[in-house]
């Protein structure tokens, strides 16, 4: 992935929501030492993760987080900090993995998630094994955490587990806690979800207030990233909490446990070359559903039309003000100027359409020149184009039905 990995708007992104660094006492590096950083990007890398959350037990190392953050963030992969917190409640302490943001960044300059910790841990010698639990149950952790200020949500890890929730409480348990309005607000998802009659006790328990289910590998080594098959997506247009918060929420949409495959064609990229007003101009754009945001003037028409004349889509027989939409073309391009368009066919093969004003589109599929094929029979399936005024029309002839 590179830097700029929404240049195309939102995309799918594997989600681990449970990696642990050499900060934690149970992570074990054999690397170089002057390497590590480099190590622990590439392996997330070729594990695939696109989005990683850093949840070491009962601990945040604020100086390895912002260097892994920024490695990371040059490799197209985002890292949120967060904690997998050991609380008092249940059998062996419920591990709550904590979600947070810009906890650190702030006006103090001040580690907030520290602070937090000494709270929540204050007179407990060595909290940072994994064994160790907090003074606090989950609703009383909210309550601490809330008195902070500062935005967070809690994923309940390996929820299975013995020291997982839904081992740790009874299904009735669950809901009451849920139910408390702090903690419902904040509680975004299960990770390790393993078991359908367990899952299916607490989605009865829980009804509505069933949040998302999400992955993470635990991984106590660079190795362990790779090792777990099962895997979560999270459709995502941004790499901040912020997004990723959204992104649970609407769980139907954004979150799913495999990649999307596309059937339809659909453009990846359009770029204008010449003295046209959008010159050197490039616009990606996202398999699904775009939108040309901008005030009156600012191209919206003109890119619109610049697509459609690459495309060599005609008008149609009902369309109106085409000498505009002439116009616009001719002042996009000018003299000499180009449109080329990179696009995705039906069958996942990559085909690129140039045109010049005045002049026949040239096609290449997969990377062949093809002589007077038809772009809407093989690029794009039969594109279907209105234009502004014909929508108005379209939609006023609506309202009257």
């Amino acid at each position: 992935m590179s830097e700029n990995a929404f240049e195309c708007g939102s995309r799918w992104l594997k989600a681990d929501f449970h990696l642990h660094t050499r900060a934690d006492k149970e992570f074990k590096y054999t690397g170089e030492e002057n390497d590590y950083l480099n190590q622990y990007v590439r392996s997330l890398a070729n594990a695939g993760i696109g989005l990683g959350v850093i949840t070491n037990h009962n601990k945040f190392d604020l100086d390895e987080f912002r260097a892994l953050q920024k490695r990371a963030r040059k490799s197209g992969i985002g890292l949120l900090p967060g904690i997998e917190l050991s609380v008092k409640d249940g059998q062996a302490g419920v591990h709550t993995v904590v979600f947070s943001d810009e906890w650190f960044a702030n006006k103090e300059q001040v580690n907030y998630i520290q602070s937090f910790l000494n709270v929540t841990f204050a007179g407990i010698a060595n909290f940072e094994d994994e064994n160790a639990r907090s003074k606090h149950d989950i609703v009383e952790t909210v309550r601490k955490l809330d008195d902070f200020h500062r935005d967070y949500f809690l994923i309940f890890a390996h929820v299975e587990a013995p020291n997982g929730l839904w081992s740790g409480f009874s299904p009735g348990r669950i809901k009451e806690v849920f139910e408390n309005a702090a903690v419902g607000r904040r509680a975004l998802a299960f990770q390790k979800v393993r078991t359908r009659d367990e899952r299916v006790k607490i989605q009865q328990a829980l009804g509505a207030l069933y949040p998302a289910e999400v992955e993470g590998s635990d991984a106590k080594n660079l190795a362990d990233m790779s090792a777990r098959n099962d895997a979560i997506y999270l459709k995502l247009g941004a790499f901040s909490f912020e997004a990723v918060k959204f992104a649970l929420r609407d769980k139907e949409s954004r979150v799913r446990v495999d990649l999307p495959s596309y059937g339809h064609s659909f453009i990846r990229k359009i770029s204008f070359e010449g003295a046209g007003t959008l010159g050197g101009t490039e616009i990606c754009l996202s398999p699904e559903l775009n939108a040309l945001i901008g005030i009156r003037g600012s191209g919206k028409s003109s890119v619109l039309e610049g697509i459609r004349y690459a495309l060599n889509i005609p008008f149609g027989d009902r369309a109106s003000d085409v000498e505009y939409k002439e116009s616009l073309v001719k002042h996009l391009l000018r003299s000499g100027g180009k449109i080329t368009i990179d696009a995705i066919d039906r069958r996942g093969q990559p085909d690129q359409i140039r045109r010049r004003l005045g002049e026949r589109p040239d096609v290449d599929v997969n990377g062949q020149l093809q002589p007077s094929v038809s772009i809407r029979e093989t690029v794009l399936h039969q594109p279907i184009y209105f234009g502004q005024k014909t929508c108005r029309v379209l939609a006023q002839a609506l309202k009257k039905i």
